[in-house]
């Protein structure tokens, strides 16, 4: 397999590319699911797209929509059209939402939007609505590539059902298996394969999938997804897109999918819990799922601790309240807990530890009702920590809200420090938050930025960093339905490379010394604590093969500086003896701040 860094790049060593010529590679993220179309003045879809340009230089972005059978899906974007496709430029810092509706039937499909010269942070946020009242509304989450298999837990009873959206982005026919495993046995109790034509998409509820399964119209199992390379399933295949949608009455909310792999972290982190509160009022319940594909199964504890970083008693499953409880989930299958309390809502955080590193997909669905009547879901897998974070926030004047979960894993205090910036890319405010030891707080931007409070609507981003890890999760409140959004791994602003040159080449040992231009507006690319900048670097042979890397170069060209030149030499680790004289190859380099945030990939050929 490829290294990561390789993995990302699609452009490749071109017959018709100049030496010297530099590219810069473009960034394809989907979403596999969008919805559109109804009656205006009655039940209808809206898909919202909410972009901020995190880098230090302007972006562009190809948006295309896409049907079920591959072809163009026209809509209104933001009034304009009917089209298919759209280009949408972003200045540095930049922030701003799209709204894509159609005339008509009902209508699903998925998207694809293409960046250059790096992406930008995107949100989808899918509306289901009553003229233009919010009635539900799900977050889904990007996807930067394809996924070759994915586990997740599905339900359904008479009110409840899952759905599946799943889209191939390649130019070939896609086969796609899904197994339904049986929830007594852990076996493999039904299956069927999916086709999907180049850039196709399917959306089915579990019931339509396999409606000949035993107990289908009301079971809790796990359904995994894998690729084919062909409609027998006898050979893995290419790749594909995917999420879930669970519907429970009348409300949606995403079930995020993670690609299946054989392990992961003995400690996890889900950054909220809540529960409890008055049963004639506003009151919340937590349903935790536990899916495995160990045959053997998994067990773990769970412990919860409160906004102080102590153990926050909760009842699972009508249970005697405990702030540590154990779980253990069988083979090849899911398990539920519903976290209940008291009369008073709680919040806080939950770790869970593993006996080792086991494959566990964790999740959780948080509830809120008013009285018994459910009134959103909102639905989060484990977040792993971060040092830095970026979010994209709206609020509307006692319509639309943002909360924020921080948890802090640490034995020791933990300060966050949050810069909020305008849609322009202006800061407009900053806060420093000191999470305790196991500590933890959940709050809307509108609390942690009062000024917030006074202002019709507000559209912006918000930027999280610490020296020390920290687990993040965010809400969006319409009304008072809850969507998840996704948290991306970088903050603002990301630097830039705008330019690059070889300045030399050398054949023993495969030498690459370089300059790259370099814009960064938060001036951090190197400081007076650190001049070292760190980059990882790629040299491509085509067919000989590749060797990355990484690199530090001398970084005082961008100290305290917006814009500078940075020069450094690559030397491949792996490359012994001398190149042939002649021999071409594809030179890739990509760097990153003294926070961690990374730039832009650049590559030039380059002849030894």
């Amino acid at each position: 397999m490829r290294h990561p860094f390789i993995a990302l790049l699609v452009v490749l060593l071109a017959a018709d590319l100049a030496f010297g010529q530099v590219t810069y590679r473009p960034v394809p993220l989907a979403f596999p699911q969008i919805a559109i179309g109804g009656d205006t003045a009655g039940q209808n879809y809206v898909t919202l797209v909410q972009l901020v340009n995190n880098n230090s230089a302007a972006v562009t972005g190809h948006l295309v929509l896409y049907s079920d059978s591959g072809a163009a899906l026209v809509a209104l974007i933001d009034g304009q059209g009917p089209q298919s496709a759209m280009d949408i430029t972003l200045g540095p810092g930049e922030a701003r939402q799209i709204q894509i509706t159609m005339s008509g039937e009902i209508t699903a499909g998925w998207m694809q939007i293409t960046y250059s010269p790096s992406d930008a942070l995107t949100t989808v946020i899918l509306q289901f609505r009553s003229g233009t009242t919010v009635l539900s509304e799900v977050g889904v989450d990007p996807a930067f590539g394809t996924i070759d298999a994915t586990d997740f837990p599905a339900e359904t009873d008479a009110t409840l059902n899952t759905g599946i959206a799943i889209a191939n982005p390649s130019t070939s026919t896609a086969y796609v298996l899904a197994t339904l495993w049986d929830p007594s046995t852990g076996l493999s109790v039904a299956n069927t394969t999916m086709s999907l034509p180049p850039n196709g998409h399917v959306a089915r509820l579990l019931t339509e999938l396999i409606p000949t399964a035993a107990n289908i119209s009301q079971i809790r199992a796990k359904l995994s997804l894998d690729s084919c390379s062909s409609a027998s399933c006898i050979a893995p295949g290419g790749g594909f897109l995917a999420t879930a949608i669970r519907l429970n009455g009348g409300q949606f909310t995403t079930i995020p999918v993670a690609e299946t792999s054989s392990g992961g972290a003995q400690i996890r982190i889900l950054p909220q819990v809540a529960f409890g509160g008055p049963s004639t009022g506003l009151n919340m319940t937590t349903i935790l799922y536990f899916t495995t594909n160990v045959s053997t199964g998994v067990f773990g504890t769970a412990d919860i601790f409160d906004n102080d970083g102590n153990p926050l008693p909760a009842s699972a499953d009508a249970a005697a309240p405990s702030s540590s409880l154990t779980f253990t989930v069988p083979g090849n299958r899911v398990s539920r807990v519903v976290l209940t309390g008291d009369q008073t809502l709680r919040s806080g955080w939950i770790r869970l530890t593993l006996p080792g590193s086991v494959h566990l997909i964790a999740n959780a669905v948080f509830q809120t009702f008013n009285g018994s009547t459910l009134a959103s879901e909102a639905s989060v897998l484990e977040s792993a920590p971060i040092n830095r974070g970026l979010i994209y926030v709206s609020t509307r004047s006692g319509a639309a809200n943002v909360g924020i979960a921080f948890a802090n894993s640490q034995s020791a205090s933990n300060t966050i420090t949050l810069d909020l910036f305008n849609r322009t890319g202006f800061v407009a405010g900053s806060r420093q938050i000191t999470l305790p030891p196991n500590g933890h707080l959940a709050q809307f931007v509108t609390e942690i930025f009062p000024e917030l409070a006074s202002l019709t609507d507000f559209d912006g981003a918000l930027s999280i960093h610490s020296s020390t890890a920290f687990s993040a999760l965010a809400l969006r409140l319409s009304s008072d339905k809850l969507a998840s959004l996704p948290v991306a791994a970088n903050g603002m602003y990301r630097p830039s490379i705008t330019g690059l040159r070889i300045t030399r080449t050398q054949s023993r040992g495969a030498q690459v010394s370089f300059e790259i231009d370099v814009t960064d507006f938060d001036s951090d690319v190197a400081t007076s604590s650190s001049t070292s900048v760190s980059a990882t670097a790629v040299i491509d042979f085509g067919s000989s093969g590749y060797d990355v890397g990484p690199l530090t170069i001398p970084g005082t060209g961008m100290l305290d500086r917006a814009t500078g030149t940075l020069s450094g030499t690559f030397q491949p680790p792996n490359v012994s003896g001398t190149v042939p004289s002649g021999v071409s190859a594809m030179f890739y380099i990509q760097m990153q701040d003294s926070l961690g945030n990374v730039s832009n990939v650049v590559n030039v050929l380059v002849r030894f």
